[in-house]
């Protein structure tokens, strides 16, 4: 008799050993659609992990994701830092009209994790105001809504291969850019203000003067003449969300705007995926509005996009800054360009100083990018630039389709990878 208790009690641990091993993973087969007639390449794919469920949910700790026998790329992200993965993103390709099947996996302990080589990379940095020593965060907040000579290069700041933006972190939450001869990861190396030796290696540089301006599709509310400035408000904050393979996530939130006579709470959350020099903006508000978002005209040469419904773009030359402010300045030659959903848009419009799109809404979705002349295999036209930029329109525009389907086994919670 004792000898069957203790071949059931091993029975028993063995079973729970297996069931710990192996219910903690979870697997789902996707299909990714493209509609268009043309190649895609580098198309995001982003899912919530709280799909990952058969009838109990598992605690998602690490990925991975195969086309066929090959893993790819992937990312679990936490977007309100809680310490709980909330969506995973990854890349692909699709041939024109392809249906690609995608297998994705996920665990609960870090049994899946692979490392895989950074393609973006976002960053904030602290300043101490007596050393000037410079620290890395990745959560700033200020009462007064500014902390722009507090911070490092005066905001947060991301980038793929192709391009680098940052944020102002003042009441004009201007988008900067920084343009790359060559496609790569920079600003570990330079922090945006790259040496004279670097520059002689080839790095790139802030190629942008915006003062007050919209810069490169900066959102802004709007008196019905002109971009005004989100303020006063009761506090700001910027955050690191996301830095990876696949995409950096940054947020710019203003609490508090007296604005059209409401109090609103503005959220921007800034994506940009490897491969792409665009970037996508996501704005949460608690109130609907009427705002802005444009392209700036502060050149002394340039050339505007003719009108394509929901694009403003421009293609301009004017100094990186005043002589007196930097004295190895010369004049650059940059493309902008926007993009807002017709959902959203309600008309063009232009101030003294911008190129700008109407937006009525509460949260809703708009695009920028920026090109510069100098970087390899770029843009050396403004007519190379439109074109590319009617392109990316129809690109940013496309609605990929994502069908889901679980595994016959899926409900068992049990899989086994």
């Amino acid at each position: 008799m004792e000898q069957r208790k203790r071949l059931l009690l091993l029975l028993s641990f063995a079973l729970s050993v297996f069931i710990a091993t192996y219910a903690a993973v979870s697997t789902r087969t996707i299909t990714v659609t493209n509609p268009a007639t043309a190649i895609q390449k580098n198309v995001p794919v982003v899912l919530p992990v709280n799909t990952f469920s058969g009838r109990g949910k598992i605690n998602v700790v690490s990925c991975a994701v195969f086309v066929g026998k090959e893993q790819i790329p992937s990312q679990l992200d936490d977007l309100n830092h809680d310490g709980i993965p909330d969506e995973m993103a990854f890349l692909v390709d699709l041939s024109p009209k392809q249906k690609l099947k995608v297998t994705i996996y996920m665990a609960s302990d870090s049994s899946l994790f692979t490392s895989f080589a950074l393609r973006t990379h976002a960053q904030m940095w602290r300043k101490n105001p007596v050393t000037k020593e410079i620290t890395p965060t990745i959560e700033e907040s200020s009462p007064t809504g500014n902390l722009y000579q507090s911070l490092h290069h005066h905001g947060p700041a991301f980038e793929s291969e192709y391009m680098a933006y940052r944020l102002y972190f003042d009441e004009k939450q201007t988008v900067d850019i920084y343009g790359k001869k060559k496609h790569r990861l920079e600003l570990m190396d330079t922090k945006w203000y790259p040496t004279d030796q670097q520059l002689a290696e080839g790095y790139g540089d802030d190629i942008l003067w915006v003062k007050a301006t919209s810069g490169c599709g900066t959102l802004k509310g709007w008196d019905g003449e002109k971009a005004i400035s989100v303020a006063p408000v009761s506090n700001r904050t910027a955050r690191i969300l996301a830095s990876g393979p696949v995409r950096s996530v940054v947020e710019m939130e203003a609490d508090g705007w007296q604005y059209q006579g409401k109090t609103v709470n503005l959220r921007e959350r800034f994506i940009i995926y490897a491969g792409h020099r665009d970037v996508e903006v996501h704005v949460f508000q608690n109130e609907e509005t009427t705002l802005c978002v444009g392209v700036q005209t502060f050149f002394d040469q340039s050339e505007k996009m003719s009108d394509i419904s929901g694009v403003q773009a421009i293609w301009g030359t004017g100094l990186q800054y005043p002589y007196s402010d930097n004295p190895r300045a010369q004049p650059q030659t940059v493309g902008l360009a926007v993009y807002v959903p017709g959902t959203v848009l309600q008309k063009p419009a232009y101030d003294n100083d911008n190129l700008l799109l109407i937006i009525k809404g509460k949260d809703f979705k708009y695009h920028f990018m920026a090109v510069w002349d100098k970087e390899d295999a770029g843009f050396n036209t403004a007519t190379d630039f439109f074109d590319y930029v009617k392109e990316w329109k129809g690109r940013v525009s496309t609605q990929y389709s994502v069908n889901n389907s679980f595994r016959s086994n899926q409900a068992c919670s049990c899989i086994i990878f």
